[in-house]
């Protein structure tokens, strides 16, 4: 049976929207998380709707900017992909795992 973490393992480095309970909405790039599913999440903005005043006036979204958050897992409600990592997240990865294999064989 897959465990929660090797589940969340493969959203690292995604573009995740993340539900709160009160109904905030985080977009954050999605780059850790504990047994508690606290996450962290980078470059991450917050969008927040207003209500209309007057009846027949739009609801409004307010989006502000946040950067780097953390966010405390007992306050999530749904966690769902935006995007997949960028290629160049990709390729800094492959070439990390590269120079690690070839320092390993080194090694050993």
């Amino acid at each position: 049976m897959v465990g929660r973490q090797s589940k969340f393992l493969v959203w690292i480095n995604y573009r995740v929207r993340v539900t709160i309970q009160d109904s905030r909405v985080l977009i954050g790039t999605f780059l850790a998380f504990d047994k508690h599913m606290n996450l962290v999440l980078s470059d991450t903005e917050e969008y927040t709707k207003i209500k209309a005043k007057k009846t027949g006036d739009v609801e409004r979204e307010k989006k502000r900017s946040l950067g780097l958050v953390l966010l405390r897992g007992e306050n999530i409600v749904s966690m769902s992909a935006e995007s997949p990592p960028s290629q160049n997240v990709i390729k800094y990865y492959t070439k990390f795992i590269q120079v690690k294999m070839y320092i390993f064989n080194k090694i050993n």
